[in-house]
């Protein structure tokens, strides 16, 4: 008889990854990841699909080398290839990046490369169901939109797929624990210094204990509520964007600023925070003041000037906004 856990992964596996895909596992060696590699390789033992493994000591702790021998272990057991790396993200990190969105960035690109190299057409993580609902809370606090606060899609951007979004974290341990299969602990995983730990060790755990056991699910299914919505308000956004907005001949973002503040506030917000990306900001750091700001200045704000996120600023010029890079200072 089939594991519950391996049931529910199935069903999920069967939309995110075809018969014939070449699937790179991100495994870290924590217990999330390796529940996946686990049911990755059931699913292959069933069905035309190849696994390989990838793995990236970001040289941050000490013990992150023995969490690569022991994912390079687990492959061998299980008779996959493992491509596995060490990159210095403290050497890696740019002036503008934390930390974490350094060792984040390194992580990306490493699985980007390794999938090329590999010749998989899908990167397949761990991200379980509390991540979702850690990630949901963390959105809102930051003022995220709408859109922001559906959380992670089972697939993409590109060829990422996140076959575990709808399993929670316990589910996965007592799968290993059926399974006898050993996993690392990341002790960085309960320092409260990082944002996600103290959502997951103080937050979550309040919320589950005084309001709800089971409020990570529920925000979860909230969430999926909202994607219909919002993804349908998106492209409106996207459609009134290609009609209002131009590029001038360096390049720079030009907004009729009128039509702007004709649309209606969902779109509006919407358009703004698109137009910031396009222009170069860092999607991340875009707030809801940010966006406030731009759709302000289309109102009326003539003659103003707004600092944005990675170095970009809008201008408002007569009848339209200007976004773009901020002009370098000759004598800087």
């Amino acid at each position: 008889m089939a594991d519950r856990v391996e049931l529910a992964f199935r069903r999920v596996a069967e939309r995110l990854i075809p018969d014939g895909t070449e699937v790179l596992a991100a495994v870290s060696g924590g217990a999330d990841s390796v529940a996946l590699l686990h049911l990755l390789h059931e699913l292959a033992r069933r069905r035309a699909v190849g696994i390989q493994v990838a793995h990236l000591d970001h040289g941050l702790r000490r013990g992150s080398r023995t969490d690569r021998r022991f994912v390079e272990a687990l492959a061998r057991r299980l008779e996959l290839p493992c491509i596995a790396a060490r990159r210095e993200v403290s050497a890696l990190r740019r002036k503008d990046e934390s930390p974490e969105e350094a060792a984040r960035r390194v992580r990306w690109e490493f699985l980007h490369e390794a999938a090329t190299r590999a010749g998989c057409q899908c990167i397949a993580t761990g991200h379980t169901l509390d991540d979702q609902a850690e990630t949901i809370l963390m959105r809102l606090v930051r003022g995220a939109g709408a859109t922001a606060l559906t959380g992670m899609s089972e697939s993409g951007p590109g060829r990422v797929v996140r076959p575990l979004l709808a399993i929670e974290r316990e589910a996965l341990r007592s799968y290993l624990d059926r399974r006898g299969s050993g996993f690392r602990e990341d002790p960085t995983n309960r320092n409260l210094r990082f944002d996600r730990n103290r959502v997951r060790h103080v937050v979550l755990p309040v919320l589950a204990d005084q309001l709800n056991p089971r409020v990570a699910k529920h925000l979860v299914s909230a969430a999926r509520r909202f994607r219909e919505d919002a993804l349908y308000l998106d492209s409106l956004a996207e459609a009134a964007f290609e009609e209002l907005s131009r590029r001038d001949p360096s390049g720079r973002l030009v907004l009729d600023a009128e039509r702007l503040a004709g649309l209606s506030p969902a779109v509006a917000k919407r358009l703004a925070r698109l137009a910031l990306r396009r222009a170069g900001s860092d999607a991340r750091r875009i707030s809801a003041l940010h966006i406030d700001a731009l759709l302000d200045l289309a109102r009326g704000g003539r003659g103003r000037r707004l600092h944005l996120p990675s170095r970009i600023e809008a201008r408002r010029e007569r009848d339209r906004i200007v976004v773009g890079p901020e002009p370098v200072d000759p004598e800087s």
